[in-house]
């Protein structure tokens, strides 16, 4: 019984899932340095979703939130993101400080929730902040990802451009072990779910 059991995760694992570590801050307050999580191997890169792709200049992975899809626009004005001309929806949630331990540095930041692809998701943004967006039109087979911590700069597209989305291994779904010291309004748990 146990053999078959550890045979099962073993095919899981190579067919279905992989478990990665969280290797920076850009996804905060979503995802945090540390923690392990799942990706789905067969989740197809979405508005929303959370990819892992490989980097478009560089050797290794990139993780970010698929902001835009083949043919969209995506923009920033002032403190708004705007993809195809619209403003997405903010839900400002109030001020928290986060340590930041890619440059230990702890700060005041606004978060909230944002609205695209279908479901909320937890944003990080400096006070009166800037999402930092160039204006692109995503070409064919291509994706513009973005970091749910938008001052944190260089680690998505406003750094390294779209990239191609047939590059991409999967979709993270779910936490498997979180970090401690987050604020109890986002505070992050084994074994949930990531949005």
């Amino acid at each position: 019984m146990g053999a078959g059991i550890i045979v099962i995760a073993l095919v899981l694992k190579f067919i279905w899932f992989d478990v990665a570590s969280v290797a920076h801050n850009g996804m905060a307050p979503t995802l945090i340095r540390g923690e392990r999580v799942l990706i789905n191997k067969r989740g197809k890169p979405n508005l929303g979703s959370i990819a892992v792709c490989r980097h478009p200049t560089e050797d290794g992975w990139v993780v970010g939130r698929v902001a835009a899809t083949p043919g969209m626009t995506i923009d920033s004005y002032g403190s708004e993101l705007l993809i195809d001309g619209e403003p997405v929806e903010f839900d400002h949630q109030g001020l928290m400080t986060f340590h930041n331990l890619d440059n230990d540095r702890k700060r005041p930041l606004v978060w909230g929730r944002e609205y695209f692809g279908g479901n909320a998701h937890l944003i990080f943004l400096e006070e009166g902040g800037r999402h930092l967006v160039r204006k692109t039109t995503v070409p064919e087979s291509k994706l513009y990802l973005l970091g749910d911590f938008r001052s944190y700069m260089g680690q998505d597209s406003r750094a390294y451009g779209v990239v191609d989305a047939s590059t991409c291994r999967g979709t993270i779904v779910f936490r498997l072990t979180p970090v401690e010291g987050l604020d109890s309004d986002i505070a992050h748990h084994y074994f949930e779910p990531v949005r």
